[in-house]
């Protein structure tokens, strides 16, 4: 070996030890850039709703979704044995949300990178001398409000069997796109050897909640369901757990469920709407026995419009005073020879003679027309209005 070649390979060997730092630290740079880069497009990028999962929360059981009346029949049905489906009653409605906020553990830039996670106690906005004063309160008002809201319409009410079917007549109601265990479903029919009962939807899907021994099921997730089985006592087990759920949206609307077995068929309902939310109002806190210090007439104001008939407007006045007397009444006159009304909270304007009728027939035409011009075009904007005119 020469001279020159064993120098040259000398000062490679020098020079690599010093590339080896400088390529290391490069990677670090470049690991720590793209470890940067990605944590700023993670926070700062624009980031979709998330989806909550409202179905029954692991710690769970299957058995705490059902009610009472299923888990334990009555005695002619506790022989019968079943099983569950665990996938059909997780589409059960039930509330099992908490608004407590687990214990974890503190580290930098959490917020940024998972959000800010916490619960608010509402209760804590008052002392705990008002809150059993404000809780009475709110009870009271959702009483009012069920009594304002409710009608006996929304009542569950079963058809008992005058024919061999028995169903729910009324009172059946789902949510848009979410499942319900149908209650009331039964057959009583004479001895024979072989008992099936059919049902056919158009806006859902029928399935069952559990199996029941002896009873052959067809259909389940369609819109036709049909049981049939040996024994009654295990098909009207069966029917106990028959679920309907809704696959056609719409915010209001209804579906008519046919049901039959041999030559009897019957229809019920199931209605298919949101339920309403309640509209709860603060009456304030109450004092020497009166009702509290809301008072309608900061909030409402009566607007009436009279064409002589004086004696009518009287009557109108006094049937308002009796529920509320310090509620301000507006009366717009456009009698020909008007007479003055006086008293308290009344306030009355003189319109030249018919003007006020022309131009509220005016005016409702053309409300009533953009009315209806929306909810035409889509149903979502409106689900119901009316116009009266009377003269």
């Amino acid at each position: 070996m020469d001279g020159g070649t064993l120098s040259e390979k000398l000062e490679e060997e020098t020079k690599a030890p010093r590339m080896r730092p400088v390529q290391k630290s490069l990677c670090v740079l470049m690991v720590l850039m793209a470890s940067l880069a990605f944590l700023y497009l993670h926070v700062w990028s624009p980031k979709p709703y998330s989806t909550v999962d409202l179905r029954h929360r692991p710690g769970r059981t299957p058995e705490q979704l059902l009610s009472d009346h299923l888990l334990v029949p009555e005695k002619k049905y506790a022989h019968i044995a079943f099983r569950i489906k665990e996938e059909i009653l997780e589409l059960l409605p039930k509330n099992s949300c908490k608004c407590e906020v687990e214990p974890s553990m503190n580290f930098p830039l959490q917020k940024q990178l998972f959000g800010h996670i916490y619960s608010l106690e509402f209760a804590n906005a008052f002392s705990p001398s008002e809150l059993p004063e404000i809780n009475s309160r709110r009870k009271q008002e959702y009483r009012s409000y069920q009594q304002r809201s409710h009608s006996p319409s929304d009542q569950l009410l079963i058809v008992r069997a005058n024919s061999p079917l028995e169903y729910p007549v009324q009172g059946v109601e789902v949510r848009p796109l979410r499942t319900i265990l149908i209650p009331g479903l039964s057959l009583q029919a004479a001895e024979r050897a072989l008992y099936q009962v059919n049902l056919t939807a158009t806006m859902g899907t029928f399935d069952v909640a559990a199996e029941v021994e002896g009873v052959k099921v067809e259909g389940e997730g369609g819109m036709q369901l049909i049981m049939s089985g040996s024994q009654l006592d295990n098909l009207n087990r069966q029917m106990q757990f028959v679920t309907y759920t809704n696959t056609l949206f719409h915010p209001n609307t209804a579906d008519t469920v046919q049901f039959s077995t041999d030559e009897h068929h019957a229809s019920f309902i199931i209605r298919i709407r949101h339920a309403p939310t309640p509209k709860l109002y603060n009456p304030g806190p109450s004092s020497r026995g009166e009702s509290g210090e809301y008072d309608i007439s900061a909030l409402v104001t009566i607007a009436t419009k009279t064409f002589l008939r004086y004696d009518k407007l009287q009557t109108l006045i006094s049937s308002i005073r009796k529920f509320y007397p310090t509620v301000t009444i507006i009366i717009a006159d456009d009698s020909e020879t008007p007479e003055h009304v006086q008293g308290p909270h009344i306030e009355q304007y003189f319109m030249p003679f018919g003007k006020v009728w022309r131009l509220a027939v005016g005016s409702l035409r053309h409300i009533s027309e953009s009315l209806l011009g929306s909810i035409v075009m889509c149903y979502l904007r409106a689900t119901s209005s009316g116009v009266r005119l009377l003269k």
